[in-house]
């Protein structure tokens, strides 16, 4: 249902779980201009509002409604920045408080009502950086950090969905209230509900949502030209050297060869019976992790593996031919069959998870055409070939790799 235009409302009654889960879901181009101001936003949605502005109010308010949870998130997929509102609470059927009515009202006041204290502004702010500047001190966050900023040549892709310090610090509150206000009227929303719930009366509570029609950035696919190799070399004061690669690779999600990259992915990195797994990391024993892992929405492929430093050319020489065997098909059809067996089951536990419906359903919004169904995505498993398999892999192009370098130890069984 639409509230305004590029506001739309999804409810979807589902009985099998005993409580309600509620999101909302702003989403714009991702820029360089704007991110950090929407991970701070993101962050002072979290902590109070107008209506609540204390922490304890904020949390007594939710206290009452049966420990309704609100949290708050931030993230990409593809082209978009997403800035979203999670609410789980109890189903007013198990209790004597319209918990429901309750949790809207809440969400109302958080959108529409956000606490503009600059004491609160700059606590929240300077919280971010701190958090950021430990998030950097992870070597594995900051090693694919350096990754995307060789892979992409878009800037604002390179980002991270939390922004960086450097744009946090130059961030005001006047800046941040301004945009405020743009968000609201321009950013496309989706509200989810999930559970078990009458639609009517969902739709009831949120139409006290005074939203205006708005016209956002909807294409999410990110895609880039094949490009020059890119590759850093950085020493760092670090027990562990970390590898990582970026391959291009052609497939989107609901392409023809989106399910053969699931499976090709499997095979070469992403399951224990995989080939980095298996021959870098068990029999080689060059690595104290290897995997590899694709987003469908950018073209990126990433190899990520955990070294000695004294073992850098050869494990990489290592992880190239594994590539090389999916090229050449030297892989078995039960080690295909096991894949997808694998694949049914991540799949069909994620059924089994409120939150997973409802990116199932953001996906199906977002991309009608091409949305996998449950019939579909196990009948194009069932019909991926090694052929399939072996021709994407031909496609993939190594675009950019950084290597942090750490202590060389002397040898040893990892």
């Amino acid at each position: 249902m639409k509230l305004a235009n590029g506001v739309n409302l999804h409810v979807i009654r589902e009985t099998k779980f005993k409580t309600i889960r509620i999101m909302v879901r702003l989403r714009e181009e991702l820029s360089r201009e704007n991110i950090a101001k929407r991970v701070i936003i993101s962050n002072l949605w979290e902590t109070t509002n107008a209506a609540y502005p204390t922490a304890q109010a904020f949390s007594s308010r939710l206290s009452e409604l049966y420990g309704t949870s609100f949290s708050t998130a931030v993230n990409k997929k593809g082209s978009q920045h997403l800035l979203s509102i999670h609410m789980s609470l109890v189903n007013p059927k198990f209790v004597d408080v319209d918990t429901l009515a309750g949790a809207v009202d809440f969400m109302h006041k958080a959108l529409f009502s956000p606490d503009k204290n600059v004491a609160v502004f700059q606590r929240e702010k300077t919280n971010l950086i701190n958090y950021l500047k430990a998030m950097n001190e992870d070597r594995s966050y900051y090693a694919s950090r350096q990754l995307a900023t060789l892979f992409f040549t878009d800037e604002n892709q390179a980002l991270p969905g939390v922004a960086t310090v450097e744009l946090l610090e130059n961030e005001t509150a006047e800046a941040v209230f301004n945009y405020y206000a743009e968000l609201l009227n321009h950013n496309l929303i989706d509200i989810f509900v999930l559970g078990d719930v009458e639609k009517t009366e969902v739709v009831r509570l949120f139409q006290t949502f005074d939203f205006k029609d708005r016209q956002g950035h909807s294409d999410i696919f990110y895609k880039q030209e094949i490009k020059d190799y890119q590759e850093k070399i950085e020493d760092k004061e670090v027990q562990q050297s970390i590898l990582q690669m970026a391959f291009a690779q052609p497939a989107t999600y609901g392409s023809s060869d989106y399910m053969t990259l699931q499976v090709m992915n499997g095979l070469f990195g992403g399951f224990a019976h995989s080939k980095l797994f298996m021959n870098v990391r068990e029999k080689a024993g060059l690595a104290y992790y290897a995997s590899s892992a694709f987003d469908s929405f950018t073209g990126l492929l990433r190899v990520n593996a955990g070294i000695d430093a004294g073992n850098y050319q050869q494990a990489r020489a290592l992880i190239l031919e594994q590539l090389q065997a999916m090229r050449s098909g030297d892989f078995t059809a039960q080690e295909v069959e096991q894949t997808k067996i694998m694949l049914k089951n991540s799949y069909f536990m994620s059924l089994d998870s409120s939150s997973n419906l409802i990116e199932q359903a953001f996906i199906h919004e977002v991309l009608p055409e091409l949305y996998i169904d449950e019939t579909t995505f196990l009948a194009e498993l069932e019909a991926v070939t090694k052929e399939d398999i072996m021709r994407l892999a031909q496609s993939l192009t190594l675009q950019a790799q950084y290597f942090m370098k750490g202590e060389v130890h002397a040898e040893e069984d990892l």
